[in-house]
C-alpha cells in the first residue's frame, strides 16, 4: 500500500510540474514575442525619416564624430544594421550596448515603428 501512496505522490509532483512550467513558458514567449505587424505595412520610409531626424548628424561618413561603427549614408547599411538599430533604441544599456540617440530621446511611436520594422525583417521593403 505504500508503494501506491508513493506513486500517486510523485505523480502529483510530476504533475504539478509539467502544468506549472507550462503556465510560466507560455506567459514568458507571450511576453517576448514580435509585435503584431501587419503584412502590408511598410515602415522603411518611416524609419528613414526617424533615422535623418535623430541619428544621421552623427552616424554619417563625414558625421559628429567620423568612423563611427554605423553610417547611414545609404539604405543598404541602414538595413545592414537594422539589428544594431533596434537594440540601441530598445535593449538595456550595457558597457557594449548605449542608449541612442545620445542627445534626446526618440518618442513611443518612433520606438514602435522601428520594432516593427525590424519585426519584419529590416529591409527596405519592410
Amino acid at each position: 500500500m505504500k508503494s501506491a501512496f508513493n506513486t500517486v505522490n510523485s505523480f502529483r509532483k510530476y504533475f504539478s510540474i509539467v502544468i506549472i512550467g507550462g503556465i510560466l513558458g507560455s506567459y514568458s514567449c507571450s511576453k517576448n514575442s514580435s509585435p503584431s505587424v501587419p503584412a502590408d505595412q511598410k515602415y522603411f520610409p518611416q524609419v528613414k525619416t526617424i533615422l535623418q531626424n535623430n541619428c544621421m548628424s552623427c552616424h554619417n561618413s563625414a558625421g559628429s564624430w567620423e568612423g563611427r561603427p554605423t553610417a547611414f549614408d545609404d539604405d543598404s547599411e541602414i538595413v545592414a544594421a537594422h539589428a544594431s538599430i533596434k537594440a540601441a533604441i530598445t535593449d538595456p544599456v550595457t558597457p557594449t550596448n548605449r542608449r541612442m540617440p545620445q542627445i534626446g530621446q526618440l518618442s513611443a511611436s518612433d520606438i514602435d515603428i522601428m520594432v516593427k520594422w525590424d519585426a519584419k525583417g529590416g529591409g527596405v521593403n519592410d
